[in-house]
């Protein structure tokens, strides 16, 4: 391959890795908003979240450009297609962030409610897996990758368990009911983060590997 592509090749790498720090900040700062209440962190989150969408159509160009001007083969191929699935797990993890913001902003027009402790855990292991897997990619580690399609499991169990949590908790205090099915739907956002995180996982295994891996055969993977 020519000098010219090798560059276009690396700048690709380099603007990935770019958005998926900008995303790791998008949901640190949503959940800070959910925290704190912050009315003015959850409107910089949704403003954040426009440039990663044109950053995003950017990124899908470029890949597309390199394919048709290249025709790329082998493990440059592998990489191109595995930077344009990223790149759309990256936004719609952004989404997510955005709508976890969207409901601090009607959180904040409620009376204050304590966030529980089992909700700071299922963030704190969804933006682990986010920086786990963000990781695996910039430094190619398999092994890595793999460690992250593990930890999804342990995110749908927590999120499974805050339902009759909160369930329980409306049927104490049935004029909480509002805030505690916006809580629910807090976890459900960031439970889809920890998905789109192991879909990212998929996409590395792929990139070093070859091999296609899909939900429900991460049992069987095997280290090159």
């Amino acid at each position: 391959m020519t000098l010219h592509f090798l560059r276009e090749m690396d700048r690709l790498n380099g603007r990935l890795i770019g958005i998926g720090n900008k995303i790791e900040t998008q949901v640190s700062m949503a959940f800070h908003a959910i925290i704190q209440l912050d009315e003015a962190a959850a409107r910089r989150v949704i403003k954040g979240d426009v440039e990663i969408d044109n950053i995003e159509i950017q990124m899908e160009e470029e890949c597309l450009k390199l394919l048709a001007l290249y025709q790329p083969v082998a493990s440059d191929l592998r990489f191109i297609v595995s930077v344009l699935k990223i790149n759309t797990d990256l936004e719609r993890i952004g989404d997510h962030a955005k709508n976890i913001a969207e409901i601090a902003i009607k959180l904040s027009a409620e009376p204050a409610m304590e966030i529980p402790e089992s909700m700071h855990a299922i963030y704190k292991q969804a933006r682990l897996m986010l920086r786990k897997t963000l990781l695996a990619f910039v430094e190619a580690d398999y092994e890595l990758a793999a460690k992250v399609l593990e930890m999804d499991d342990e995110v749908d169990k927590m999120c499974s368990a805050e339902l009759p949590r909160q369930i329980e908790l409306i049927q104490e205090r049935p004029e909480d009911a509002g805030q505690r099915l916006m809580l629910l739907s807090v976890c459900r956002q960031l439970e889809r983060i920890g998905d789109h995180a192991s879909n990212i996982a998929e996409d590395v295994v792929y990139l070093l590997s070859g091999d296609i891996i899909r939900h429900g055969e991460n049992e069987a993977m095997k280290c090159p």
